[in-house]
């Protein structure tokens, strides 16, 4: 039974079968997916006809409490007398000020939308382009290794220079940061046991990871703000040294919104890359870091080049249910044809088909599993008015035989609704390309026992890295 080709990419199979689609049930290649029920797509300007919707209310309130945060760090940098306390502070309002930055960003661009909301809303929705699935982006067991001179790493240690060392994830308005960690030359490599996911990735994501630095013993001028104040207000009387006092913190607080350098404590951009889902793997790989500075820099640490980590990508059509609903199946027995109902589940390229939808909470195995992956056609056009209304056909090559499997939907509505869901969902799996082949794990662990390093001896771990060039491979993990 001819189907068509549906060897084209996601989006030529898509808009074909939008095509196909368009005057009622026809042939139609595989090549689309879910347009899920437990998942709507949020247009920014709302749906069609509908009233135009306010700026996010959570950016909003995010925006509130991070200047709110803000305030509280400023006046803790104000008090501190510790070198930790100021490299944590000073960390703390650096992320601060890009998440402000960011999400006031954010909120500029939604307010554009809105204004723009109307005239979007007069074009035809089929004009729209169709939109893949979000998932969810786990960056984990980060290690940058150094490169120490041998005079450096084992000679002179008591008196070797300390760096405060912490890293930025940022990709659009949502940004992250790892735990601040102390290096010096006895350190071999820069650890980060910290994972980070994002909630709310497309398979054109971005994540920007930025690695900064400070020397920790450059911090001398740290308390000279508040010694000033303190002689002032002992110099003259008690209630005019309170206002001399109040005065001076008030102006040290708002200097640091702005330059928190004026504490003492500076971090600098060490080094940077950007990670996209290219670069997901289920496994430990290497990727390459540009860095910036040089050897004359105060902050400089000798870095390969090289930031080693786990970046897995868990797309909602492969961890979450696409579309579910009934369908009936034709067999053919003996020569009569038989009917049998199933409740099917769509997700992960596959047609999980159930007796009921008790089965699925009692975790019992699906009685029938359908492939639906590149090489799949649908078929829905039926010119036999004698045969079941509303059939439609899924094609799969096994052992390089084509496999042809009938199903039947209640209703030309549901049929619409199936053929729509198989649209997404094959669209989806051609976007997140090899994210889609397995189920990626994300798993959350405490920082004192990363995954990567439970049940793997060192050398294993050097064997399960890809290395990007081949003098990292004289590199040996002595940390481990």
């Amino acid at each position: 039974m001819d189907s068509g080709p549906c060897g084209a990419s996601g989006t030529d199979r898509a808009d074909r079968a939008d095509r196909d689609m368009a005057g009622g049930p026809g042939a139609c290649s595989a090549g689309a997916g879910a347009m899920e029920q437990p998942r709507a797509v949020r247009e920014p300007g709302g749906p069609a006809g509908g009233p135009a919707q306010q700026p996010d209310v959570s950016i909003q309130g995010k925006l509130d409490l991070e200047t709110r945060m803000r305030e509280g760090i400023c006046k803790l940098l104000s008090l501190s007398t510790q070198k930790d306390q100021l490299l944590q502070a000073v960390k703390n309002l650096m992320v601060c000020n890009a998440r402000i930055e960011a999400y006031t960003e954010e909120l500029l661009k939604l307010e554009d939308e809105i204004g723009n909301g109307a005239a979007r809303r007069c074009v035809d929705s089929e004009t729209k382009p169709r939109t893949a699935c979000k998932g969810k982006i786990a960056l984990s067991d980060i290690r940058i290794p150094l490169m120490w001179k041998d005079s450096d790493h084992f000679s002179n240690k008591e008196g070797s220079q300390r760096y405060a060392v912490f890293c930025l994830f940022k990709m659009g308005a949502e940004i992250f940061d790892t735990d601040m960690v102390i290096v010096d030359k006895t350190i071999t490599d820069i650890c980060f046991e910290n994972v980070t996911i994002f909630n709310e990735a497309g398979p054109d994501f971005q994540v920007n990871v930025e690695v900064y630095s400070c020397c920790a013993d450059e911090l001398s001028l740290a308390n000279a703000p508040k010694t000033l104040a303190k002689r002032l207000r002992t110099s003259f009387s008690k209630a005019t040294g309170k206002k001399i006092n109040c005065i001076l913190q008030d102006d040290l607080e708002t200097d640091f919104y702005f330059n928190p350098a004026k504490v003492g404590v500076k971090y600098s951009l060490l080094a940077h890359a950007t990670l996209t889902l290219e670069n997901t793997d289920d496994s430990f790989r290497t990727h390459t870091l540009t860095i910036t500075g040089n050897e004359e820099s105060s902050f400089w640490l000798p870095l390969y080049g090289n930031m080693c980590c786990r970046l897995a990508a868990q797309p909602a059509c492969m961890a979450e249910d696409a579309f579910r609903g009934f369908l009936n199946q034709q067999l053919t027995v003996e020569g009569l044809i038989i009917w049998t109902r199933f409740y099917c589940v769509l997700r992960g390229g596959q047609l999980f088909c159930y007796y009921s939808p008790e089965e699925i909470g009692a975790k019992i195995e699906p009685t029938l599993v359908v492939p639906f992956n590149k090489e799949t056609r649908i078929r829905t056009m039926d010119t036999d008015p004698k045969k079941r209304a509303n059939r439609f056909f899924v094609i799969n090559l096994m052992a390089g035989k084509a496999v042809t499997q009938t199903f039947a939907a209640d209703s030309l509505a549901e049929l619409h609704e199936w053929m729509d869901a198989f649209r997404q969902h094959f669209f989806d799996l051609s976007q997140w390309k090899h994210c889609c082949e397995e189920l990626m794990k994300i798993e959350i662990m405490s920082p004192r026992k990363p995954p990567l390093f439970l049940t793997k001896e060192a050398t294993s771990v050097y064997h399960d890295m890809r290395f990007t060039f081949p003098c990292i491979r004289t590199y040996l993990w002595t940390c481990l």
